[in-house]
C-alpha cells in the first residue's frame, strides 16, 4: 500500500499539482487578452457558420432531404476551420511557454528549482493545452445548432472536436520539444507555422489525388462542393481534414473484412482512420514528450564542449589567425538593406527559405511534367489546374505567413534585444525607420514570389509551344497579375505584423495575433469567396480577386468561375478574363491603398507608442 501511495503521489505532482500548471491556470485566466480570445474564437466560427450556411437562411421551399444535406456541408466548413485554428493556435501557446521563459531570463532559474524534467515539461505543455482545449469546448453551442436541420449526429460532433484536440495536443507537443531543443526561439515560431501550413496543404492535395484513394473504399457523396464523387484516400489516418470527411460520411470508410488483409493495425486504421488518427497523434506526442524530457536540461549546456564538439573539432580544423570578408554594399536605406539581406531579419537567409524556392521551382517542374506525360489521363490539361491553383495556394500562404512573422519581430527584436534605444538616438526618423522595414520585409519576400511566378511561367510557355491544338492551362495575364497581387497581400500583411511589433512587447505575443489575424482574415475571405462561386459567373469575376486565395483560383482557372464550365463558350470565358483583370488591378490597387494608410497611421504612432512603452 506504501508503494502504492507513492506511486499515487507521484502522479499527483507530475500533473494535478503541477506548480506551473497550478500557476499559470490560476493567474493566466484572470488575463484580459485571454477572456477577448475565448470570444474571438467561438465568433469566428459563428461567422463561418452564416456563411458556410447561406444556403439554409430564407430558404422555406427545401425538402428536408436538401436541409440536411446543407446543413452537413455546413458542419463540414466549420470543422474544418476549427482544425485549422487549433493547428496554429496550440503551438504559438506552447511555444510562449519557453520563450517567455527565455526572453524573461528565467529559463535557468527555473532549472535550479527542484521540479523534475517531468514536471517541467508536461506543466509546460498542459498548461497551455488547457486554455486551447477551453477555447475548443467554448465554440461547443456553435455545433450544436448546425444540428438543427438534421444530417449531424452527435456522434460526428464529438468526433470532430477529438481531431482538433487532438491536433491541438500534437502540434502543441511538436512546439514544446523544439522549444527545449532549441531553447524557444523566434526561428521556432517561423518553423511552426512553415511546416504546420505545408504538411496540412499538401497532404490534403495528395489525398484529393486518385492515385491515393483506397480501392476497398466504397464511392462518397460530393467533396467539398465537388461535383465527382470520390474515394477515401489511405492517408486519411494521418491527415486530421481527410479524417474529418470520413467523420462527416463524404468519404466513407470501408468494411473491416474489405481491408482484413492489410494486416494489423493498418486494416484497424483503414477501417476507422478518424480513431487511427487520434491514436497516432496521442502516440507522437508521447514521444515528443520523452524527447523533451532528454534535452530540458542538456539544450541549456549553451557553449560546454560534448563529445560531438570534440569529433566536430577533430575532423574539420579551423584555420588561425584573423578572419576577413568581402564588404557589403548597402542600399541607400541601411533599415531596408538590413531586413532584407542580413542575418538580423527573424527569416534572414536561412536553410527554410531557400529551401522553400528549391522546393517550389522543382514541384513546378514535376506538376508540368506530369500534366505533359498525361500522369492523369488523357485529358490532363483540365484536371492539371486543380493541381496548379492548390500549388500556388501552398505557396502563398507560405508566403504570408513568413512576411507577417518576419515583420511581427522587427521591432520587438529590438526591444527584447535593448537596441531600441539606440536606433531611436540615430537621426532616423520614425517616418525613415518604417518606410524601411517595409521595403525591406518586401524585397525579402520577392524571391518566394517568384517561385509561384516561375511555376506559371512554365506552364505558359508550354501552352504557347501547343498553340491551339490544345485548351491552355492557364491565362498569359495570370502571369502578370498573381504576383502583382502577392506583393499587394505581402505589403498588407507586413504592414499587419508592423503594427503588432509596434505595439507588442514580446516577440511571441506580435507573432500570435499578427499571423491570427492575417490568416483568419484571409480564411474568412476565402469562405466568403467559396459562397460567392454560387452566385454566378461575372460577379464571382468580380468579386475573387480582392481575397487572397479566391483571387490566385480565378487567375488561373478562370472555367471555375461558373457553375458548369462546360456550358462556357469562348466568348464568355474572353469576357470573363477581361473583368477578371479589370477587377485584380483595381484589387491590387486598394490593398496598396490600404498598405498606404496602415503606414502613415504608424509613422503618427511611432513615436508616442515608443516614449509610452519605455516609460
Amino acid at each position: 500500500m506504501g508503494l502504492f501511495r507513492d506511486i499515487g503521489s507521484w502522479l499527483w505532482r507530475l500533473l494535478p499539482a503541477n506548480p506551473i500548471v497550478t500557476r499559470v491556470v490560476s493567474s493566466g485566466g484572470k488575463r484580459i487578452r485571454h477572456l477577448w480570445a475565448r470570444l474571438a474564437y467561438p465568433v469566428t466560427l459563428f461567422i463561418v457558420m452564416l456563411v458556410g450556411g447561406s444556403n439554409l437562411i430564407g430558404h422555406g421551399d427545401q425538402s428536408l432531404a436538401e436541409l440536411a444535406k446543407g446543413s452537413t456541408q455546413t458542419f463540414m466548413w466549420v470543422s474544418v476551420v476549427q482544425i485549422f485554428l487549433m493547428s496554429f493556435i496550440a503551438p504559438v501557446f506552447c511555444a510562449a511557454a519557453i520563450t517567455q521563459e527565455k526572453d524573461s531570463n528565467t529559463y535557468h532559474i527555473l532549472l535550479t528549482t527542484p521540479l523534475s524534467n517531468g514536471q517541467i515539461v508536461l506543466g509546460s505543455l498542459f498548461s497551455r493545452i488547457y486554455f486551447v482545449w477551453v477555447l475548443l469546448l467554448s465554440g461547443l453551442p456553435v455545433f450544436c445548432v448546425t444540428m438543427l436541420y438534421g444530417g449531424v449526429t452527435t456522434a460526428e460532433v464529438f468526433q470532430s472536436f477529438a481531431l482538433a484536440a487532438c491536433t491541438g495536443l500534437v502540434t502543441g507537443a511538436l512546439a514544446i520539444m523544439i522549444s527545449f531543443l532549441k531553447i524557444g526561439t523566434r526561428r521556432t515560431i517561423f518553423a511552426f507555422f512553415v511546416g504546420i501550413a505545408v504538411y496540412l496543404l499538401a497532404m490534403g492535395a495528395l489525398g484529393y489525388a486518385s492515385y491515393t484513394w483506397l480501392p476497398e473504399a466504397p464511392a462518397g457523396a460530393s467533396y467539398l462542393g465537388a461535383n465527382a464523387q470520390r474515394q477515401m484516400s489511405w492517408l486519411a489516418p494521418l491527415h486530421p481534414f481527410l479524417a474529418l470527411l470520413v467523420v462527416t460520411g463524404q468519404t466513407p470508410a470501408p468494411a473491416a473484412s474489405d481491408v482484413f488483409h492489410y494486416g494489423w493495425p493498418w486494416r484497424w486504421m483503414l477501417a476507422r482512420p478518424q480513431y487511427g488518427y487520434m491514436a497516432l497523434t496521442t502516440l507522437a506526442s508521447v514521444v515528443m514528450v520523452l524527447i523533451s524530457l532528454v534535452f530540458v536540461r542538456r539544450g541549456a549546456r549553451e557553449g560546454e564542449t560534448t563529445i560531438f564538439t570534440r569529433l566536430r573539432d577533430a575532423v574539420v580544423r579551423q584555420e588561425q589567425g584573423e578572419l576577413r570578408r568581402r564588404p557589403r554594399r548597402v542600399w541607400r536605406n541601411p533599415i531596408a538593406w538590413r531586413e532584407a539581406s542580413t542575418r538580423a531579419s527573424a527569416g534572414g537567409r536561412s536553410v527554410m527559405r531557400w529551401a522553400f524556392i528549391v522546393v517550389g521551382a522543382v514541384a513546378g517542374v514535376v506538376l508540368l511534367v506530369a500534366s505533359e506525360q498525361s500522369w492523369w489521363g488523357p485529358t490532363s490539361f483540365c484536371d492539371v489546374r486543380p493541381w496548379l491553383t492548390a500549388l500556388v495556394w501552398i505557396e502563398l500562404a507560405v508566403i504570408l505567413l513568413v512576411v507577417t512573422n518576419t515583420a511581427a519581430t522587427t521591432l520587438t527584436r529590438e526591444k527584447e534585444s535593448l537596441t531600441m534605444e539606440l536606433l531611436l538616438s540615430t537621426p532616423l526618423t520614425s517616418q525613415y525607420i518604417i518606410a524601411g522595414m517595409l521595403q525591406g520585409l518586401v524585397r525579402f519576400a520577392l524571391p518566394l514570389i517568384a517561385v509561384p511566378t516561375f511555376t506559371l511561367l512554365l506552364f505558359v510557355v508550354a501552352d504557347v509551344f501547343h498553340g491551339s491544338g490544345r485548351e491552355a492551362v492557364t491565362s498569359a495575364e495570370a502571369l502578370l497579375l498573381a504576383p502583382a497581387l502577392m506583393i499587394a497581400f505581402s505589403s498588407v500583411a507586413a504592414m499587419v505584423g508592423l503594427q503588432f511589433s509596434l505595439l507588442s512587447k514580446k516577440t511571441v505575443q506580435a507573432v500570435m495575433i499578427s499571423t491570427a489575424i492575417v490568416m483568419g482574415a484571409a480564411g474568412i475571405m476565402w469562405g466568403c469567396g467559396f459562397a460567392l462561386l454560387n452566385a454566378g459567373q461575372h460577379v464571382s469575376a468580380l468579386a475573387l480577386p480582392f481575397a487572397p486565395f479566391p483571387a490566385m483560383q480565378a487567375l488561373i482557372d478562370v472555367p471555375s468561375l461558373a457553375e458548369d464550365a462546360s456550358q462556357l463558350t469562348r466568348a464568355q470565358i474572353g469576357q470573363l478574363r477581361i473583368e477578371r483583370v479589370i477587377t485584380s488591378l483595381i484589387s491590387a490597387a486598394v490593398y496598396m491603398a490600404i498598405t498606404f494608410s496602415l503606414y502613415k497611421n504608424m509613422v503618427r504612432s511611432f513615436d508616442m507608442t515608443v516614449r509610452r512603452q519605455s516609460a
